[in-house]
Parts: structure tokens; C-alpha cells; sequence
């Protein structure tokens, strides 16, 4: 496997103060390798830290406990490992959004649209960014908006003027269009209906298979979804925390080898551990733990 993230030993908390014998860890990667060049899809049930480990992954925002066992690197498509726990050490914002902005680009279930661009001009404007010209990024938008059911849409209109499901189509096509080693997806085909979150998930997976070394990270509720088109999928476990001074119970997000599920050569999923025939999987997947 050409590893993407490796990671082992990591435990986020969104307490600063990190005490000792009062747990507020929310999510724990005990073990976690994310191979390059595929989808992958997270699940888990509400609260479990699937957002946790997208910020930790994107290095959007840092809730690694310090802990000198822990380990979390990053491997470029030219092989390059940057160790991202040192990189959050150093601190330095500027060397911090270069890294994301070479490799990294976002996606999220809110559009985040500029309002005074037209939709030509937000999804261009990623890959003009990138240094491409206005003609070849509006080129190749108009190829994206076919793709994406929204061949009507003209040069001159407005994004606010689509509706709300077309403007989450827009967002897509934006997140899509730029080179990336990384797209992460936060629920990126949440508002849309079954018809259009499937061609938004075609054209993801043409885009991966066009460029090489890119990779999808992506936190979704759609099981089925995810079943369709994931090459892997991590399903996020629960843990009890021991009970805290304040005699309240709470709950961790656990990710181990166990978790983590990819189709065999007879298209069943497994873990190495247990194996699923789709159908099956997908009933596992919407089973909370």
C-alpha cells in the first residue's frame, strides 16, 4: 500500500487544558494508515469525531494531545514524509497555510458561494488561483456543469440566483476543478437528492482516476453512498471514557485496524476480520455501536 496518512498513538481533545484524570479526549487514532489515490469514506454516528479527524487531517484546526507516542506523517505523491506534528509544533501560520494550499483543498455541506461572482467565477476561481488562465478554467467549468447537470447555467448568471441543491452543485464542481493531493469532504452531497449526489460522486472518481496521486477524504451519513463509491471505509467505533470528577459519563471516537473496511476480490467488504457482502455491509455501517 502507498500509505497517504500514517498514524498511530494520536488522541484529539477540544480541552486546552488536557488534566490529568478528567478525560475529554473525543477522538483516539490508535492505528490508522489512509492509502493514496482512493475514496475514502468516514461514518460513524453523531457526535463520534468525524469532524474531529477531518480538522486533524486538513490541519484546519489543532486538537492533538501532546504525547511523544504519537505519530502522524504525511506522504507526498513524490514520496517527500512531512511529519505534521511537528509542522502544528513550529506554529508558524504562513508555513501552515502553504502546506494546505499546496496539497489540500475543502469541501463543506455549507456552499460557502461568493454572492457578487457569477457560478462561472466561483468555480474558475480555484483553478485561476492555481495559474491557469480565465479562458481554460471557464473552459473547463462548462465541462464540469454538463457533468454535473447544470449545462443551463450561463457565463453571466449570478450564483445566489440558483436554487440551494444547484448552488451545492456549484460548490462541488469549485472543490473539484483545481489539482489537489487531497480533497476533504464534509458531508459535500448532503443537500442534494440521490440523482445528483451520484454524479457528483462520478465526477470525483473521474477526477481521481485523471489525476495522479489525488485522494478523497469524505464524512457522509449517505451509507449507501458511501457502499457505492468508497474504496475504503472507516467506520468511526465507540468507546466509554472512564467517568470523570464531575461523575458524568462520556464517550470517544476509536479508530483502529479493526475499523477500517475495503472490498476483496469477491466484493465483499471486510476488515481482514469479518467480511460483509454489500447489502450486509451497508445494514452494518447504520448500525450504531
Amino acid at each position: 500500500m502507498d500509505p497517504l496518512f500514517e498514524i498511530a498513538n494520536l488522541r484529539c481533545s477540544y480541552d486546552r487544558e488536557y488534566r490529568e484524570g478528567v478525560s475529554k479526549v473525543v477522538l483516539e487514532i490508535r492505528r490508522l494508515a489512509i492509502p493514496r489515490g482512493k475514496k475514502v469514506f468516514i461514518v460513524g454516528e453523531s457526535g463520534i469525531g468525524k469532524s474531529t479527524i477531518l480538522e486533524v487531517l486538513g490541519l484546519m484546526n489543532n486538537t492533538i494531545v501532546p504525547d511523544p507516542a504519537a505519530h502522524f506523517v504525511f506522504r507526498a505523491p513524490d514520496g517527500k514524509a512531512t511529519d505534521l506534528l511537528e509542522l502544528w509544533r513550529r506554529g508558524d501560520d504562513d508555513e501552515l497555510s502553504a502546506f494546505r494550499r499546496e496539497h489540500f483543498n475543502f469541501i463543506f455541506q455549507s456552499t460557502n458561494l461568493m454572492r457578487n461572482f457569477t457560478a462561472y467565477e466561483n468555480i474558475s476561481i480555484t483553478r485561476m488561483l492555481q495559474g491557469y488562465s480565465k479562458e481554460e478554467a471557464f473552459g473547463k467549468a462548462s465541462e464540469v456543469l454538463r457533468d454535473l447537470g447544470l449545462e443551463h447555467v450561463g457565463r453571466e448568471r449570478m450564483a445566489q440566483e440558483l436554487s440551494g441543491g444547484q448552488q451545492q452543485r456549484l460548490a462541488f464542481a469549485r472543490a473539484v476543478i483545481p489539482d489537489f493531493t487531497v480533497l476533504f469532504g464534509d458531508e459535500p452531497t448532503g443537500n442534494l437528492d440521490a440523482e445528483n449526489a451520484t454524479r457528483a460522486m462520478e465526477l470525483l472518481t473521474a477526477k481521481l482516476s485523471s489525476v495522479a496521486g489525488s485522494s478523497a477524504i469524505i464524512v457522509s451519513h449517505d451509507m449507501h453512498l458511501a457502499v457505492t463509491f468508497a474504496d475504503v471505509v472507516i467506520k468511526i467505533r465507540k468507546e466509554m471514557n472512564d467517568r470523570s470528577s464531575s461523575d458524568e459519563s462520556t464517550f470517544r471516537g476509536v479508530i483502529d485496524d479493526s475499523c477500517v473496511f475495503a472490498p476483496d476480490t469477491s466484493g465483499q467488504w471486510t476488515n481482514w476480520t469479518d467480511r460483509y457482502a454489500p447489502a450486509e455491509f451497508e445494514q452494518f455501517l447504520r448500525h450504531k455501536q
